[in-house]
């Protein structure tokens, strides 16, 4: 089953979506019409998906109907970054990004009180909870699982994502713009912070035990050879995926994805 909602408060409305398959409760059959103070689970994941993504995120889905159909006290959490999928934002930054992961992880903890609390992410995704482990100083999950964690997204919006034109409007100080079914605008400032939040140059040893990332050697967005000397500096475990784009979009490759993500937090 899953259900969306939205967490609200001052500066920030943000687009939610949770997974979950409690068997013995009877239940509405429209979700929207339950409440989710009558849920309770020992163990949250928190999802975050990539750049131009959305909280209908298909890895996700599937991560869900992997774990939930046989772990009835297990949720899975995903949510839109600001200015993706349905968020009222029509420009991100980082600081709004830090805001909505806090204030999801906040919700969590508050909702659930779950005894397990693990994150998994994407691209992008990957790279937000990374600069959130280096700027709270703290980790609030038990284990993180990334897949091709974004860990040089300058280099990709800058080098990869942006065309001769982009990066033109943006020397010019105007805002150029990204996205598929969505499409949002990227400022010049928000370059800057990403430029100036490189994660490369944080130390991550003292988490590198319960993080777990798997890296696809034909990823045509982030480089492997950064995710690789990242995680090796970092002691980090790294599976290198031979054959795999960044979207692992072959049913093989996604699958060993899946596999290894539900290995790795414990199902």
């Amino acid at each position: 089953m899953e259900k969306y909602f939205n967490l609200s408060g001052e500066n920030f409305n943000i687009r939610c979506k949770i997974y979950f398959n409690p068997p013995g409760q009877v239940l509405p059959e429209d979700s929207s019409e339950l409440s989710l103070s009558d849920l309770s689970f020992r163990h949250i994941i928190v999802f975050c998906h990539g750049f131009a993504g959305d909280k209908d995120n298909r890895a996700a889905h599937l991560l869900s109907d992997k774990i939930l159909a046989q772990h009835s006290d297990t949720a899975l959490v995903i949510f839109n970054w600001p200015a993706h999928g349905d968020d009222e934002h029509t420009c991100i930054a980082l600081d709004d990004c830090d805001r909505y992961l806090t204030e999801v992880l906040r919700f969590v903890e508050e909702a659930f009180h779950p005894q397990i609390l693990d994150g998994c992410a994407t691209s992008f995704g990957g790279y937000l909870v990374l600069k959130y482990l280096a700027d709270h100083g703290r980790n609030p999950f038990r284990r993180i699982c990334l897949r091709c964690p974004a860990v040089v997204m300058y280099h990709v919006l800058t080098e990869v994502i942006f065309t001769p034109e982009d990066k033109k409007i943006l020397s010019e100080g105007g805002h150029a713009t990204a996205g598929f079914d969505r499409i949002f605008e990227i400022t010049p400032s928000f370059l800057e912070e990403l430029k100036a939040a490189d994660i490369r140059k944080r130390d991550y040893h003292q988490y590198a035990d319960c993080i777990k990332i798997i890296q696809g050697m034909r990823d045509e967005l982030v480089p492997y050879l950064e995710v690789k000397g990242f995680a090796d500096k970092n002691g980090i475990s790294c599976l290198l995926v031979e054959d795999a784009d960044h979207r692992f979009l072959e049913p093989p490759r996604l699958h060993i994805v899946l596999d290894t993500f539900a290995e790795f937090l414990g199902f």
